[in-house]
């Protein structure tokens, strides 16, 4: 009972630092750079994200890749050619490793879907 506890108010915290906003403003800016797969990965993890059907000690998870994603200050410089997004995409491909059996055919497929909207508008 406790560990669901701490879930649930660990999933409030980062919430605090997290937003569908900043999250799709900066997979629109920085999705041609990150690469299909990469930001397929990340989209996918969105999706997931906001699905109920996701265990919520994964949305912990999720929740620290996507926000280290959208965090403007993180160990590469996103702004540093070629280089600057190698850690965001490092970081979204372990935490989709580490959820990926919770994953359904729907969320993969949304993520998918949105991916590619993303970078249609480029």
């Amino acid at each position: 009972m406790n560990e669901k506890i701490d879930v649930e108010k660990q999933l409030e915290k980062h919430s605090e630092h997290y937003s569908d906003e900043k999250f799709l403003k900066k997979a629109k800016n920085g999705g041609k750079g990150l690469g299909f797969k990469a930001l397929s990965a990340a989209t996918t993890l969105y999706a997931a994200l906001k699905s109920d059907q996701m265990p919520r000690s994964n949305k912990l998870i999720i929740l620290g890749a996507l926000g280290y994603f959208i965090f403007p200050f993180d160990v590469v410089a996103d702004i540093l050619p070629l280089v600057g997004l190698s850690d965001d995409a490092f970081i979204i491909i372990a935490a989709l490793t580490k959820v990926y059996s919770s994953i359904t055919d729907e969320m993969k497929e949304e993520g998918k879907q949105l991916a590619a909207n993303i970078l249609k508008k480029d």
